[in-house]
């Protein structure tokens, strides 16, 4: 008689050779099938910020919770390889999930530009699109009753 013996473990990520940023971000890219563009034009960042990223010849993840929120996997995972590769439940950035079509709205605007712009006045950006969202909201409840 034979008798097959087999252990059983947990291994909290994939299996895979993901030990550095790199090669994260692109098992990341490409489990979500995402070109290095797609994910480019959807966090705001050139293409080349994204190849360099994945080749690992750009090692400081200032761009990591941009990157991160595109990928829909958690930031500590992508910077450094711990925590959970996907996200847990709970507040987000965003509430975007993957399509095919970008995620970024406002399409004559480049995502880098708003970037580029200090926190205090993205924050007066946000304040004031907040405003016209509210305002073009009370709109289309008026032209509705």
């Amino acid at each position: 008689m034979i008798v097959v013996i087999t252990n059983v473990i947990e291994i909290p990520r994939p299996i895979t050779n993901v030990n550095t940023l790199g090669s994260r971000l692109r098992y990341a890219r490409k489990l979500r099938q995402l070109t290095q563009a797609a994910l480019a034009h959807s966090c705001g960042l050139s293409q080349s910020a994204i190849a360099n990223y994945e080749s690992d010849s750009r090692r400081n993840p200032k761009d990591v919770f941009r990157i991160a929120e595109a990928l829909n996997v958690e930031a500590a995972w992508l910077a450094m390889g711990t925590e959970p590769m996907e996200r847990q439940a709970g507040p987000h950035v965003s509430d975007n999930t993957y399509l095919a079509a970008p995620a970024w709205p406002f399409f004559p605007v480049d995502p880098a530009r708003i970037w580029a712009l200090s926190a205090e006045q993205r924050q007066v950006l946000a304040n004031a699109l907040d405003g016209m969202v509210t305002a073009l909201e009370s709109v289309a409840d008026n032209t509705h009753a």
